[in-house]
């Protein structure tokens, strides 16, 4: 009945000079010299005569590919379920154009009607002074639901809208339930594959017709695989909506405008990219924003107030200036009980966010009036008691700040200890700027995310952090020449520390950002990748809890456990000596530079443990582990000319008396092996290039030496020598690899890296033999020099250094 009247209602309010059998197709030639009777040979010729009729379910209106037709279209009658209106094109040639020449209203105006396909049109309404001006608007006062619009593969464009003013009637696409008794509501809006540009307020917008104006809820609002570019202040808004999917939509440089109506009318000039108020169970994914320029909000994304179940996941942010996400608390909005709920249900999943909080690298760019933060809050935590989650959930997101910027990772308007609390999991902050985090006054949650750069007073405490470089495969994007642009460039490699080091998550969504499955038992990557890196190894984490495709070595048999893992549940545990486990790989390529990384301990302190590789077609090549902790061993090797097989294995040295732990194994190919630090083993017999460190002088010397026959012999403290090596790629990942020993056990040595971009990076060795000291680290967006080093700090007794390598991983 509802839908009967509503049909009805569209037809009394549409001027209607003629009414047509279902089923017919009229045409509109705007260049046609003269006006005909709609059909193909004798199409009409402006929109006035579209304007004039009625049409039925099944009609078709095409206008003709290559013309431009000047005034506003509105169109009378409504379709019906299974049989649409429709308005598209014929011919080839460019999308015809509807110019409303600066008119006041929409360029497409449907009101209380329904079951419309509207595909194909180009429209533009440009004008000198901004008023409400809007693309295509869809009103509904009939005093129910009204079905199906759908518009689609529209370009829009240059809409002198105001930048400040209501939404829907501001739009490229406005879908608007107006303020009637009993409640307008929509069922059924797609807004798919659409360009907008230069549209003021915005691109995309399904609300009521003002705050306070709606208390029905849209349903099924589907807005996918949109572009949008310099739309005057906000990209999409869903008010009042319940199941809205916000997909795949691409909005850059938005919010630069807000100007607003005539005083006394709604007037808002802050401006998010894609947002929601009012509203449940929203999806927002696979979209990305960037390079929001708007001072007050500014953000990619934000969760406004009166929301319910939210979800955000899959989504890329890029260079916003307010910040990745902004979380609105609850406020009072004049006749909206809605906006005094808090949101409630809120998960943000599977996000990357880089270098938001700043509009560095964009071609536009504003000014903060209300601070910025890669999450930026307004006032405290929202959340309802009694919701389905106890606190909003972050997990498993990526954060990029690079150097030079200040942005904060968690960041609050209301100052640096908020009320509320949160849950922040498996994330992985790669932190180069100097931006802090807000503290809770209620009790948050915070593990195994991976806090890596620098490290401010108020980063969060957690016990199953990580601290190491993610090896991404291109942090900030500088090179845009990578194949790991965009989104993919926060993938990582085989040998990251964040592989299998997250903690489990319930109701994680099953994928990750990348289309990656992630279990609901076993422990996923931190961070919004959750593949293997490209690992060439198959149960590399031993995670299966079982051998294969691992073999036992020749000797005494190792095991799989469910103890001593490095991540995740399980690792190989070999007995106390002659013991081990081999991996057979194949289809490798010859002549290829592999890196093959590992973890593992002993026991007993001193015992050694090697990682390792053979059957190559080079000569087997190890690394030893000694430490009753686990370390990591990096070990290069070559395929022979016509190899495409290799070994590798894990295995405990004869004569121990404990056992041996290996864990994390990867094999990956490397591009390029070539070493850039000049000198490696001093070789020359001389120091140059390295420079001496400040302090005791170090020396090149005859003995010593791990391979050839020179090695750096430092003072007994305070002493070292430095290499910087430039030509360096900026936001390249690379390995540092050095041998150090120390003359006095227990005495320290320290392999690193300083002045690239980021926090300076060492490890230490207290052994009196050869260890080797694999150091990751991320050049800085800006930087392409390092300083490698090899320095004793303290101690009575010489230290020693040989055989560098600085690798860059592709």
């Amino acid at each position: 009945m509802l839908t009967l009247l509503a049909t009805l209602a569209g037809a009394l309010l549409v001027p209607a000079t003629a009414a047509h059998a279902a089923g017919t197709t009229y045409y509109v030639d705007c260049s046609a010299a003269a006006n005909g009777t709609g059909t193909q040979s004798s199409p009409w010729n402006a929109v006035g005569s579209v304007n004039g009729t009625t049409f039925a379910a099944g009609d078709s209106i095409l206008f003709k590919a290559g013309t431009t037709c000047t005034g506003q279209l509105s169109p009378g009658g409504s379709g019906a379920s299974g049989s649409n209106i429709s308005i598209g094109s014929y011919g080839s040639g460019a999308k015809p154009v509807i110019d409303a020449a600066g008119a006041t209203g929409a360029v497409v105006k449907l009101l209380n009607q329904q079951y419309w396909d509207i595909g194909g049109l180009e429209l533009i309404d440009n004008a000198s002074s901004p008023a409400y001006r809007s693309g295509v608007l869809a009103e509904n006062s009939s005093g129910g639901v009204l079905h199906h619009i759908r518009v689609h593969d529209m370009y829009i464009h240059n809409i002198a809208g105001y930048g400040g003013g209501w939404y829907s009637t501001n739009a490229g696409v406005g879908v608007q339930t107006d303020h009637t008794t009993p409640v307008s509501t929509w069922d059924d809006v797609v807004v798919e594959n659409n360009t907008f540009d230069h549209v003021d307020r915005i691109a995309v917008a399904v609300t009521p017709d003002g705050d306070g104006q709606g208390t029905g809820l849209t349903t099924n609002t589907v807005i996918r695989g949109n572009t949008m570019t310099y739309d005057g202040a906000d990209d999409i808004l869903v008010v009042k909506n319940d199941g809205a999917l916000i997909d795949g939509n691409k909005a850059g440089y938005g919010g630069a405008k807000s100007t607003c109506p005539p005083s006394g009318q709604y007037c808002n000039g802050a401006s998010a990219g894609i947002w929601m108020s009012g509203s449940s169970n929203t999806v927002v994914q696979n979209n990305e924003v960037y390079c929001h320029v708007n001072g007050a909000d500014g953000t990619g994304f934000d969760v406004d107030w009166g929301n319910h179940n939210t979800t955000f996941q899959y989504n890329y942010s890029h260079q916003n200036l307010g910040g990745f996400l902004l979380v609105m608390p609850p406020f009072t909005i004049a006749n909206e009980p809605t906006s005094t709920v808090p949101s409630d249900g809120t998960v943000v999943r599977y996000n990357i966010s880089e270098n938001d909080g700043s509009n560095s690298g964009c071609p536009t760019s504003g000014t903060q009036t209300h601070g910025a933060g890669v999450l930026h809050f307004v006032g405290g935590v929202p959340n309802q008691s009694g919701s389905s989650s106890a606190v909003p959930l972050f997990y498993n997101n990526t954060f990029s700040v690079r150097d030079g910027l200040s942005t904060p990772i968690l960041y609050s308007r209301a100052g640096t200890s908020i009320s509320g609390a949160l849950s922040f999991q498996n994330n992985a902050v790669f932190n180069y700027g100097s931006g802090n985090y807000f503290t809770t006054t209620g009790t948050s949650t915070y593990s195994n995310n991976l806090f890596y750069g620098n490290h401010p007073s108020r980063e969060p405490a957690d016990a199953a952090k990580v601290t190491a470089d993610p090896e991404f495969r291109n942090p900030g994007n500088t090179s845009t020449s990578s194949s790991y642009t965009g989104k993919n460039a926060y993938q990582v490699h085989a040998s990251s520390p964040v592989i299998r080091a997250g903690t489990v998550i319930s109701s994680n969504g099953g994928y990750d950002a990348f289309g990656n499955a992630v279990s609901a038992t076993a422990a996923p990557n931190i961070g919004a990748y959750n593949g293997t890196g490209g690992n060439l190894l198959s149960n590399a984490g031993f995670e299966t809890g079982a051998l294969s495709p691992w073999t036992q070595a020749s000797g005494n048999s190792s095991s799989v456990t469910a103890a001593n893992s490095r991540t995740g549940s399980y690792a190989l545990t070999t007995t106390a000596s002659s013991s081990g486990a081999n991996q057979a790989l194949t289809g490798l390529s010859p002549s290829t530079t592999y890196l093959l990384t590992g973890w593992a301990k002993v026991a007993t302190a001193g015992e050694t443990l090697a990682i390792g590789v053979k059957n190559f077609g080079g000569t087997e090549t190890y690394t030893n582990i000694a430490t009753a902790s686990y370390s990591q061993a990096a070990v290069l090797f070559t395929t022979g000319s016509s190899s495409t097989t290799a070994t590798v294995y894990c295995w405990k040295n004869a004569g121990g008396s404990g056992a041996g732990y290996c864990d994390d194994l990867a094999v990956e190919p490397l591009s390029s092996a070539a070493n850039a630090v000049t000198n490696p083993g001093y070789e020359t017999g001389a120091l140059t290039p390295w420079a001496q460190s400040t302090g005791t002088a170090s020396s090149v010397v005859a003995s010593n030496a791990r391979s050839g026959t020179y090695a750096l012999q430092t003072g007994v403290s305070a002493s070292g020598a430095i290499q910087t090596v430039s030509g360096l790629t900026a936001g390249g990942t690379y390995l540092l690899v050095g041998w150090a020993k120390a003359a006095t056990a227990g005495e320290e040595v320290a392999v690193g890296v300083k002045s690239f971009g980021g926090t300076e990076t060492y490890l230490r060795t207290s052994t009196t033999s050869y260890a080797q000291q694999p150091v990751f680290f991320t050049t800085g967006v800006s930087t392409t020099s390092a300083g490698v080093y090899c320095y004793k700090n303290s101690g009575s007794a010489a230290g020693y250094c040989d055989d560098y390598s600085l690798i860059k991983l592709s």
